[in-house]
């Protein structure tokens, strides 16, 4: 065992005198990190060469020197070296939690004419459905960041891991992995992971995989697998031994990312099962537009892949499986290529359809939804503020029932909850257009002076209001555009609609100019505008002065001496508990001190599929002090009682989470992301991080928990930020100006878009 600055490493192989078998071989040992030390992975680095490690072997052996609670430790190592005769230098190397490479040691090492202990192993093709994939990326950075063919084929084929398999299950295990694909798309920092793996004499008790060995997450087995039984009867395992779910994926990890699956047996025993390397395409890269269609472009990215591919000498499979994945791939592309947008001619409102107010006698509020989520709220206050400030009579039309129904109605509003459902299954434009025509039958426009439509999925608010020739305001509060953020729900019909109706509209609003950018395509963009979201800082002070936070704490149960950290929101994978889970759990790596004094509450919790992934990996983790808060309108107790406000948010416009913090002088820790930049500068009203980065966010933990000075200072300026830009009583006003300008001006300022 020899004993470095970070860790302790053994070496089985080689030994002492550092001698090796010409040709292919292992070197193979185990690594342990010393504490504030973690370690995602291995390699050697011989020369030119680059050699991946599969580390990440369970030692039992191991985790009993170390007296470690958990029955195996995953340190083991192993690493495929081909050496001529003669004298080499292998640099062994350790990636770090923060995603950089780092020397361990240095082998100088003699390959001489022994027995070989690596057979050569077959080399297994890329698989038609991979090269599918690749070739979608190559499209989409075509498109993005405007490369030609050859240049951009040439660089996605460098990016290509290859070979893909590190490692199969060894007998007396069978099975295969089947996703991840060598190139995978990470949404909201997750990838779906899913295959089958049997024992031949034994039950496997749980399947779990890891990408960093930071920590392990549970994966459903016992998926039927019926096409198994046939061909492998003689093993009554076979038959139930699919496994799917999902593996968090930190952004700081460098590419290709390595991802390990294993399996428990029935006696507790654990083994390492398939071992591969992928390249990620994350969220926003997926946001990013295709090269703009034509089948020519289409024909030489193509060719151009399949050229680069060969020349880097990677084997692919070909037949008729091959040339069905590029027609789908061809008439994917077609469907969602951008094409060149005529430029929209302009027609006014005739009198006869919108006769000119004086004033706002009644406005038609459009909402997907009557629930508690920022969005809805956000129209809420703008129905309130606008039914004291007029008297106006209000009318709302939601696509789903929910709590605010009441809230409404106690301003005399009259609500009616409407099915959309015909807009999500309309394959045809034809369709998409009768059930359009549906809708407007069902809904009443006649008296109305303005209409609001609010967030994307109330885009049909603004098809029925051209119909209806009534001016219409268009609220957009996403980060996404719609081909990306409805990706695998509407169809193309309606994603048309929805596109359209940014043209349709007679304004659109938007909360921040990164927000906007993702729609700029979709219009002239003369009429669109920026105007921030609000707080209301006077209920909130009310709040705060008759809540001292000693009171708050102590109805939370919390002790004197300790820190509470919050992250408020919904539990998503949007929303990123995941990671503020994985921050938290490297903080008790890195501080053990510091993590210990304080609570990390997670307030949002539901009863989703991914609330339950969540609960299961938190019992993985075994951090008392981090817990799930079920949702609840009333949050305010704990931005009052809390040390730290914490959103690790992948995606976000303009979260109201963020305006309750600076309102409570809350020291804000945020991913920077969207909007938020617009809303709190980094290192003057926040600390912000890459979204995604654990090892960032807990380093940030570390820094604000440490030096409550520092957060008091940045909640000291977030406060006032939010007083001078950010208060209803400032922004209310504006938003029910632009109301009225755009209910009241004259029809010679009033036009709609005619496509």
């Amino acid at each position: 065992m020899h004993e470095l600055p970070t860790a302790l490493l053994h070496l089985d192989s080689p030994g002492p005198e550092r001698i090796l078998p010409i040709g292919r071989s292992r070197v193979q040992g185990w690594l342990v990190p010393k504490p504030g030390s973690h370690y995602t992975d291995l390699r050697i680095v011989c020369g030119a060469n680059i050699l991946p490690a599969i580390h990440g072997l369970p030692r039992k052996d191991v985790a009993a020197y170390f007296q470690s609670p958990r029955p195996y430790l995953l340190a083991g190592f192993e690493i495929s070296v081909d050496l001529p005769a003669g004298s080499h230098r292998l640099i062994l190397e350790a990636c770090v939690i923060t995603g950089a490479w780092e020397t361990l040691e240095t082998l100088e090492v003699e390959a001489k004419s022994l027995c070989a202990t690596d057979p050569l192993t077959a080399i297994v093709p890329l698989r038609v459905h991979e090269f599918g994939e690749t070739l979608r990326v190559l499209l989409r950075r075509m498109g993005s960041v405007g490369l030609s063919s050859q240049a951009g084929a040439t660089a996605v084929a460098h990016d290509t891991p290859f070979p893909h398999y590190l490692r199969h299950p060894h007998l007396p295990f069978r099975g295969h992995l089947d996703q991840p694909l060598a190139w995978s798309g990470s949404v909201y920092g997750r990838i779906p992971v899913s295959g089958w793996i049997y024992h031949e004499t034994q039950a496997i008790k749980r399947m779990f995989v890891t990408a960093d060995l930071q920590a392990v997450q549970n994966v459903p087995f016992g998926r039927a697998t019926p096409f198994l039984s046939g061909r492998q009867a003689q093993f009554p395992q076979a038959s139930h031994c699919g496994f799917d779910g999902y593996l968090d994926l930190p952004a700081q990890l460098p590419q290709p990312v390595t991802v390990r699956v294993y399996a428990e047996l029935e006696d507790g025993s654990w083994h390492l099962g398939s071992v591969v390397r992928i390249a990620i395409t994350d969220h926003e890269f997926a946001k990013q537009p295709l090269v703009r269609y034509s089948p020519l472009t289409f024909w030489r990215g193509w060719r151009a892949l399949r050229q680069a591919i060969t020349i880097r000498g990677i084997a692919l499979e070909t037949g008729p499986a091959y040339r069905q994945e590029i027609i789908k791939i061809w008439r994917d592309y077609a469907t969602q290529a951008p094409r060149r947008i005529k430029s929209p001619t302009r027609e006014k409102f005739t009198a006869q359809a919108c006769p000119r107010p004086d004033k706002i006698s009644e406005v038609h509020y459009f909402t997907h939804n009557l629930s508690l989520q920022g969005a809805p709220l956000f129209l809420l206050e703008h129905a309130r503020h606008l039914y004291r400030e007029t008297g106006a009579r209000l009318i709302v039309t939601s696509g789903a029932e929910g709590p605010l129904r009441r809230a409404y109605e106690s301003l005399g509003a009259t609500v009616q909850v409407i099915d959309d459902s015909a807009l999500l299954t309309a394959i045809t434009s034809d369709q998409a257009e009768r059930a359009c025509a549906n809708l407007a039958a069902a809904v009443d426009l006649r008296t109305a002076n303005l209409l609001i439509a609010n967030t994307l999925s109330a885009y049909w608010g603004v098809h029925l209001a051209h119909r209806a020739g009534r001016p219409v305001l268009y609220y957009v509060h996403e980060s996404s555009p719609p081909r990306s953020f409805y990706r695998g729900v509407l169809p193309p019909a309606a994603l048309a609609l929805l596109e359209e109706s940014f043209q349709l509209a007679t304004h659109v609003s938007f909360l921040t100019s990164t927000s906007q950018r993702y729609f700029n395509s979709f219009s002239d963009q003369s009429n669109y505008g920026l105007l921030p979201g609000w707080i209301d800082l006077t209920g909130i002070d009310h709040f705060r002065a008759n809540h001292s936070r000693d009171a708050l704490r102590t109805q939370l149960g919390l002790s004197s001496e300790k820190k509470l950290v919050i992250n408020v929101g919904t539990i998503c994978d949007r929303k990123g508990q995941h990671l503020f889970a994985r921050a938290v759990d490297l903080l008790w790596f890195n501080a053990p001190a510091l993590a210990a004094s304080a609570e990390f509450l997670m307030i949002g919790g539901e009863d989703t599929a991914f609330d339950r992934t969540l609960v299961n990996f938190l019992h993985e983790l075994a951090r008392p002090n981090l817990k799930i808060i079920p949702g609840t309108r009333d949050v305010y107790p704990y931005y009052g009682a809390a040390d730290l406000f914490v959103c690790s948010s992948y995606e976000e416009s303009f979260p109201r989470v963020i305006l309750e913090a600076m309102a409570f002088g809350v020291p804000i820790l945020s991913t920077h992301v969207h909007g938020i930049p617009e809303m709190v500068r980094a290192d003057h009203e926040a600390v912000l991080v890459p979204p995604g980065d654990s090892a960032a966010m807990a380093a940030a933990l570390q820094r604000l928990l440490a030096s409550p000075e520092t957060g008091r200072e940045l909640a000291h300026h977030a406060r006032i930020r939010v007083a001078a830009e950010f208060d209803a009583q400032v922004l209310l006003p504006r938003h029910l100006a632009l109301a009225r300008r755009l209910a009241t001006s004259p029809r010679s300022q009033q036009e709609v878009i005619v496509i």
